[in-house]
């Protein structure tokens, strides 16, 4: 047993803005905050650090290697969910894309809020966040990504752009890195960061308040006790996971696990969301990306931070027909990259930005080793198929209608001769992949069923709070990972002035 100021459950990107901010609080003393992040193993040090290698981390042994349960509308696949293991969470392992919230994901934040968030208040907010995490402008560019933005000027159905990146001087950046310049900057009375790597399995309850949290790992269970209070940080699917094995959930999923129901709460792991990116290749004349990093290149990216190695791969994209699609561009074939290929290869990644439909996780056991069952229900709603056809259209008719055309040999996947809506539906089946996004399975809200208020307490819990994916209200229009962080502020900001 042992005693702190504040927990942090989870270590992802929420996790880090929240006890980074909660340990140096501009000189106020806040206390002591134990952040508690499951062990992890850290693969090559060349794949952690060079942008370009970012795909050789997944299903590594810093992925949890999640897996969906069959998905009927996607020809019965498994879909593997990967998911950050460590320090930093899924920026771990992601492609460090910075994609502010649009002025709509602002609106719905408003809205979920009921009112008490104001769009300006979040907007100084996030220009707070953007000191902190500093994401910086590419210093190299591929020659697909060139050609596309320069295509886009051409096609009036939207807004295209190099996508900004959390880097540092062409390097991997992730959020952990904020509790190491917080221990460096913080004082005696600002407080200190201790990290525990061990797992969560339930929170401590003493009537209505959370008083501590019961961990375990190969020695046993421990319990951890806070004096000010709890915050859960473990993502869109630990963190439901942790109420649920904490008693608060639906109710048949509980007593089926044989767990006691300590709060029934319906929308505990439902509303989950997904962006699902189909991919459209064209084998182009020019502009191969490497598979193998050449010495040249290691030189460059080791002295600037700049060629090949330097890119995310997904190096640019934007919003569609009205900001119903987003677009990705590769400069690869998006579902062989990095084996060697002797083409050369562009990908449209096309995804509905609103999805409609949602899914589910299912408790399976008491046993926090036991996995949950994963299910998206992608493609549920037959409104999202229907988008996702028509941004699929939006694409080649980009391609045909723009530069481009003069420099695509042909378009392998779904191809030419697919070109109804049910050839394209069939691609889309068996062939769209997760764009890695799991978000909503712990709402926020001002409505009876939200399981997170807007202040982001635990509804029906002192001293608990949840800010992470799991309380997006919905899935924003881009890539997610800078709105978490901005949720993630906001909660540190409220909470550091609040005396346990």
């Amino acid at each position: 047993m042992s005693k702190t100021d504040w927990i942090v459950v989870g270590g992802g990107s929420a996790g880090c803005v929240v006890a980074a901010r909660l340990a140096n609080p501009n000189g106020q003393r806040c206390g002591k905050v134990t952040i508690i992040e499951p062990p992890a193993n850290t693969t090559r040090r060349v794949d952690r650090e060079r942008p370009a290698k970012w795909l050789n981390l997944l299903g590594s042994d810093e992925d949890w290697n999640l897996a969906t349960a069959e998905n009927c509308q996607l020809a019965n696949r498994t879909l593997r969910w990967p998911r950050g293991r460590g320090l930093g969470g899924s920026s771990r392992i992601n492609a460090m894309i910075w994609f502010p919230p649009t002025r709509k994901d602002l609106q719905i934040l408003v809205e979920a809020s009921g009112g008490l968030w104001k769009i300006s208040e979040l907007q100084d907010d996030l220009d707070e966040l953007t000191k902190l995490t500093r994401p910086e402008q590419p210093a190299w560019q591929s020659e697909a990504a060139e050609r596309f933005l320069n295509a886009a000027k051409q096609f009036n159905a939207g807004v295209a752009w190099t996508y900004m990146r959390l880097n540092r001087a062409g390097r991997r950046w992730n959020p952990a890195e904020l509790l190491t310049t917080a221990q460096a900057s913080g004082s005696t009375a600002s407080g200190s960061i201790e990290v525990q790597r061990s797992t969560v399995n339930r929170l401590i309850c003493k009537g209505d308040q959370i008083i501590g949290v019961e961990t375990c790992d190969d020695h046993g269970k421990n319990e951890i006790f806070a004096n000010k209070g709890v915050i859960i940080c473990a993502g869109a699917i630990a963190t439901p996971a942790i109420l649920m094995r904490s008693g608060i959930g639906p109710r048949d999923q509980l007593e089926k696990a044989g767990i006691e129901v300590r709060l029934e709460s319906e929308q505990v792991g439902q509303g989950l969301q997904d962006h699902l990116i189909m991919p459209m290749i064209f084998q182009v004349r020019s502009g191969k990306f490497p598979s193998h990093t050449s010495v040249q290149d290691i030189v460059r990216w080791q002295t600037m931070g700049t060629g090949p190695l330097s890119s995310n791969l997904a190096e640019c994209g934007g919003l569609f027909l009205e900001d119903s699609i987003q677009i990705h561009v590769t400069p690869t074939h998006y579902l062989s990259y990095p084996k060697p290929a002797d083409l050369a290869f562009m990908t449209l990644g096309v995804n509905a930005t609103q999805p409609q439909s949602t899914g589910m996780l299912q408790l399976q056991s008491s046993d926090p080793q036991v996995p949950l069952n994963i299910h998206p229900h992608y493609l549920q709603d037959a409104g999202d198929r229907n988008i996702t056809i028509e941004g699929m259209q939006l694409a080649r008719r980009l391609v045909k209608e723009t530069d481009l055309s003069q420099w695509i040999v042909s378009e392998t996947l779904p191809g030419e001769k697919r070109y109804t809506d049910q050839h394209l539906k069939k691609a889309i089946s068996r062939y769209s992949q997760t764009l890695y996004h799991p978000s909503g399975t712990s709402r926020l809200g001002v409505t009876n069923s939200s399981v997170v208020t807007p202040d982001f307490q635990l509804k029906g819990f002192r001293k608990a709070w949840v800010v992470d994916a799991s309380v997006l209200p919905r899935l924003t229009h881009g890539n997610p990972n800078a709105t978490i962080m901005l949720l993630a502020l906001k909660a540190a900001n409220k909470l550091r002035s609040f005396v346990g």
